[in-house]
């Protein structure tokens, strides 16, 4: 079991907003003996799907329907896998461009940074769809 700030410290989050989640009934909790909250490790595995659902732009009120409704994870799961599987693909394929550019002009490297940008921001774009 955890507290508070150490649920904080694990999830990069503040306790300010673990507790925000905890009165909506985002996460489960039990006091201990001197009133404290003590949280299962399993919420955190909770929290970055809060994390994750939020950064698809969805309300707390959804985000409470979806941690609710297990066959909302059935639908999402395949889509992140392959969203996954995309970014370790495209984290591989500039591992080998930075290769491929270790001993290029200066130029060369400047140009392909600009357009790596350019791309970056479509993909960002896309995720947000998600």
């Amino acid at each position: 079991m955890l507290r508070i700030g150490q649920v904080a410290k694990l999830s990069g989050l503040s306790p300010r907003t673990i507790d925000y989640y905890t009165q909506r009934g985002l996460l489960d909790f039990e006091r201990s003996p001197s009133n404290y909250r003590l949280y299962p490790e399993s919420v955190l595995h909770t929290l970055d799907r809060i994390k994750l659902l939020k950064s698809q732009r969805m309300s707390l009120g959804e985000i409470t329907e979806a941690l609710q409704d297990p066959s909302s994870n059935k639908k999402v799961e395949p889509i992140l896998c392959e969203v996954q599987d995309d970014i370790n693909s495209l984290q591989q394929k500039l591992t080998a461009l930075e290769e491929a550019l270790k001993d290029a002009p200066q130029k060369e490297k400047q140009l392909v940074h600009k357009e790596l940008t350019n791309r970056l921001a479509i993909v960002m774009q896309l995720l947000t769809l998600l």
